[in-house]
């Protein structure tokens, strides 16, 4: 049973202003109060929940706060308690509080981010920390701001305010900004850091008893995490059963070398394990008019300890209804770009068969490639936005040197009732995109809205994407696919 104060205790959150959130990050709201929230069903893993969702916001001047709460209830009845059961449970509810926005003299923001880019991508790239959302929420902050000082803009961010694994930062100024001199006062130079300072803690731990899901024979229940200590009452019996009484059990049950290798490995086991990445780049506007746009950039990033990668040239233009990106990559062996993209919390650590490998370990295994990667965005009548992204990377004995992106979403108001379309595609590192479509570098994600009258629409969401737990190299069985769906009624007033 879920404790009846700290239910109270969400009331009264829900019932004061300072604390209410937005349907989406970087929302564009209106001022004021507002009310959204759904019922339905969500699939978790192997468990269907009923959902029962508030989420509240409240807007005012450049400030906008709001709560994403989540109940749900199983098969039996019972609301899911390890939800509810921890400080940082309530903390989740928070989906952001920010003010102002990136641009802005000063901009903070807490809660979720669902894409987080620095520089031009070859450090961070579209990050998440809400891969896993909502089974597993995260507190992220992000700070910055402008400097009256040869435009100097500076920005820092934590995807976690608990753990603080994962930091970032990053600084840029326009150096020749005084000088008035043409296309050169524009020149802005940057550099951006990322860190995770233990990668291990990609494992998820569900009851946070320390002991990783995986190696945890009750993931959800704190109070225990091997069979053989829940059993110690059958290995009592059968202690005094061989040895006639149950003298020195206790001892020979603490010490003893076989029942210790029956015991799960916890996050203690696998020590720690630091990564950090860093870049510097250049922007330089060519053409700037309210019709023609065109950008000159390039931006080179190390792995500290092991080696670089290059965008050199690149190009950025908007034009009538297209925005394009095209550009000359080069990487060394040992090296990975985007090290932090949207997949890293899957990818920072993995399990394969009962060893664990970490993201940086994956690294001397990539090889020197170079080619070009080019992007497009478009809308049509602005009724269809299509974009799509496609890199080619070549080399001596270069099999995994492909990678697409591409989303499609629909303006609403093209088909009657209809407020959400939307589906994304991802995929890295791969030989052929048009034939390997299950890797554990795939992302799969979509949409769907229609309002059922008032302020009330029918939405059905879904999320896919695989992992490799045998190290075959190929994805078989549900076992190595994560599905996330959720189906039902999201209001808003």
């Amino acid at each position: 049973m879920i404790n009846t104060t700290r239910f109270t205790l969400l009331l009264c959150l829900l019932a004061a202003p300072i604390l209410l959130t937005a349907q989406a990050p970087d929302t564009t709201s209106t001022e004021g109060f507002s009310m959204g929230g759904g019922f339905g069903t969500i699939m978790m893993g192997d468990n269907t929940y009923t959902q029962i969702r508030l989420m509240p916001e409240l807007v005012f001047g450049k400030i906008g706060i709001g709560l994403d709460v989540d109940i749900l209830i199983d098969e039996q009845g019972n609301v899911r308690e390890e939800d509810w059961d921890e400080f940082e449970d309530y903390l989740a509810k928070i989906y952001y509080i920010r003010y102002a926005r990136r641009g802005d003299p000063f901009f903070a923001r807490i809660g979720g981010f669902p894409g987080y880019t620095l520089g031009h991508g070859l450090v961070m790239q579209n990050y998440s920390n809400m891969l896993r959302y909502p089974e597993h929420r995260q507190i992220g902050l992000q700070l910055g701001g402008n400097i009256p000082v040869s435009g100097l803009q500076v920005e820092a961010y934590t995807s976690n305010l608990v753990e603080n694994d994962i930091l970032a930062g990053r600084a840029s100024f326009q150096p020749l900004q005084a000088m008035e001199l043409p296309l050169l006062s524009s020149l802005r130079l940057g550099g951006t850091y990322a860190t995770d300072l233990n990668q291990y803690n990609g494992l998820l731990d569900s009851d946070n008893d320390n002991y990783p899901d995986y190696f945890d024979d009750y993931p959800y229940d704190d109070n225990w995490h091997d069979e053989v200590d829940y059993e110690i009452d059958e290995r009592r019996e059968a202690y005094k059963d061989i040895t006639g009484s149950y003298d020195g059990f206790e001892d020979w049950f603490a010490n003893s070398t076989f029942i210790d290798s029956l015991r799960n490995k916890d996050f203690d086991d696998f020590g720690e394990s630091e990564v950090s990445v860093m870049g510097i780049d250049y922007e330089l506007p060519l053409i700037m008019t309210d019709h023609f746009t065109l950008t000159h950039y390039g931006e080179a990033a190390q792995i500290v300890d092991h080696n670089m990668g290059f965008i050199w040239p690149g190009f950025g233009m908007r034009f009538l209804i297209f925005q394009v990106t095209l550009e000359h990559r080069y990487y060394q062996e040992d090296f990975e770009p985007a090290f932090f993209d949207n997949l890293y919390e899957e990818n920072r650590a993995r399990v394969v068969g009962d060893s664990v490998i970490v993201k940086s370990e994956t690294l001397p295994y990539n090889q020197q490639m170079q080619g070009w990667y080019g992007s497009v965005t478009a809308h049509l009548f602005h009724t269809l936005f299509l974009k799509i992204a496609y890199e080619d990377m070549y080399g001596d004995d270069v099999e995994n040197g492909k990678s697409l992106w591409a989303g499609v979403w629909l303006d609403q108001s093209f088909i009657p009732r209809l407020t959400t379309a939307r589906v994304d595609y991802s995929q890295t590192r791969v030989d052929n995109v048009f034939t390997d479509f299950k890797t554990p570098s795939t992302l799969i994600t979509g949409r769907a809205g229609f309002s059922v009258g008032g302020s009330a629409e029918l939405v059905a969401k879904y999320q896919e994407r695989y992992i490799d737990l045998d190290g075959n190299g190929e994805i078989n069985g549900n076992d190595e696919t994560i599905k996330t769906m959720a189906f039902g009624v999201e209001f808003r007033f």
